[in-house]
């Protein structure tokens, strides 16, 4: 029940801490169903769910049993054992455990080679999972001599492109991270360079400051793409009326990166860019004398029509960053401003496009939160306060007090964030709360 309840914590929007690993910068954790990451814009925060187990070889023999025994109906129990050994590293009484019962390690294998129809299926992500924790192993000197010839094996049944990618990549980024002067064994050297020759083949300019790199689009989605971008400028700039970049802004351009399929964004934009994947897309604001500003994305592949998810709140975050936040963004997180920052871009992003939120006018009707309270919201929130109720928030202001809107956004524009939250909490603090709930009950 323990490691259950820590998949329906983990479901629910939780990751397990960071502290817990055995080394910072270890590649993500365990992707989760592409059903729950779906609607997540960004990764979701630390909680403290995770604690070590009690009793690890207990617990290895038990996951060596489901994997060896595997249904349909241990999915849970399987992802939850791939927490158990992603975690576990930070630990010497689990290593201790591995090296005395390498089973585990066997199971791990034979799970992987055995199920490989669950690649290219919603189910992915078991198999996905375990090939990594898999190679997770080769990080310790003592462990990875086990572990290299079963990778070798499934990096050989795999391939950069088609079904069985997943498999390959996994090795692969395993490899480049603790066995790279081994690569050859793997073939799996130079791995990035064959990824983006082979998967993001599509190279489009839109205009001088918007491109696209892209793994399939045909040139009628491009233009499509491309006019929606550039609409939303005009759309933008008549909401936030700002003067201009802000000072120290160089991030002249931006570039798209559009994957086929959410499985392929999985498989492929972790390893390309270095970012979590349980997520419905991410922009990474860029440095010009470091990187490029780039918007990480992939097709709605479920839907009938074509779109790109998330595409215009992502957009949105490339040009409020260059014309509303001033510095990075950490910068940025000085003081509270995720309520604006994600409440804009879902405002913008919907609003822009004439789409009702349904979500958002569902959480209007409970009024959960007065509209002060909503001042405070941070990314430790749940994604409904952080999305939902930001988009409310932001609403309310554009629509029935633009002069606060422009006070707050002339403060984030030179970096004043104590001006900014003074504005937020003191001028404004709980004036306007009665009048929300009267404009919330309103919505329709």
């Amino acid at each position: 029940m323990r490691s259950l309840a820590l998949v329906l914590a983990l479901l629910a929007g939780l990751l397990a801490p960071a502290t817990a690993q055995a080394d910072p910068g270890t590649p993500n954790s365990p992707l989760l169903p592409p059903e729950t990451t779906r609607n997540v814009l960004h990764p979701a925060p630390e909680s403290t769910i995770y604690a070590a187990a009690t009793d690890y070889p207990a617990e290895l023999r038990a996951l060596t049993r489901v994997l060896d025994n595997y249904t349909s109906a241990d999915d849970a129990a399987v992802h939850a054992g791939m927490l158990l050994l992603y975690y576990g590293h930070g630990y010497p009484e689990f290593l201790a455990a591995v090296w005395a019962d390498p089973e585990v390690l066997r199971a791990l294998y034979r799970f992987v080679v055995g199920h490989l129809d669950l690649f290219g299926t919603d189910r992915q992500y078991l198999v996905q999972n375990a090939t990594r924790e898999l190679g997770r192993f080769l990080q310790h000197n003592d462990i990875a001599p086990r572990v290299r010839p079963s990778l070798a094996d499934m990096a050989a049944r795999g391939d950069v492109v088609g079904r069985l990618a997943p498999l390959w990549v996994g090795v692969a980024e395993m490899v480049d991270w603790y066995d790279k002067a081994n690569c050859r064994r793997y073939n799996t050297c130079d791995f990035r360079t064959k990824i983006d020759r082979r998967v993001l083949t599509v190279r489009h300019t839109c205009s001088a400051t918007l491109k696209i790199r892209a793994q399939q689009l045909t040139r009628t989605q491009l233009r499509q793409t491309c006019a929606s971008l550039a609409g939303q400028d005009a759309a933008f700039h008549r909401v936030v009326r700002d003067p201009g970049p802000v000072a120290g802004d160089q991030n002249t351009a931006l570039e798209v990166v559009v994957f086929n399929t959410s499985n392929d964004y999985r498989t492929y934009a972790g390893v390309l860019f270095d970012i979590s994947t349980n997520n419905g897309g991410m922009y990474l604001e860029g440095d010009p004398a470091l990187n490029q500003a780039r918007f990480i994305a992939h097709e709605a592949d479920w839907l009938p029509t074509f779109a790109i998810w998330n595409l215009n709140h992502e957009y949105t975050h490339y040009l409020d960053g260059r014309f509303d936040m001033h510095g990075d963004f950490e910068e940025n997180m000085t003081t509270p401003t995720v309520w604006w920052i994600e409440g804009f871009a879902e405002h913008l992003s919907y609003s822009y496009r004439g789409e009702v939120y349904t979500d958002a006018l569902t959480e209007a009707k409970k009024q959960t939160y007065a509209l002060s309270t909503l001042f405070d919201t941070t990314y430790d929130h749940d994604t409904k306060r952080v999305y939902n109720w930001g988009y409310l928030a932001v609403r309310y202001l554009v629509e029935k007090h633009p002069a606060d809107v422009a006070a707050v956004l002339a403060d984030y524009r030179v970096g004043d964030w104590a001006g900014a939250r003074d504005h937020l909490t003191r001028v404004i603090g709980n004036r306007y709360d009665s009048d929300w709930y009267g404009w919330l009950s309103s919505l329709k």
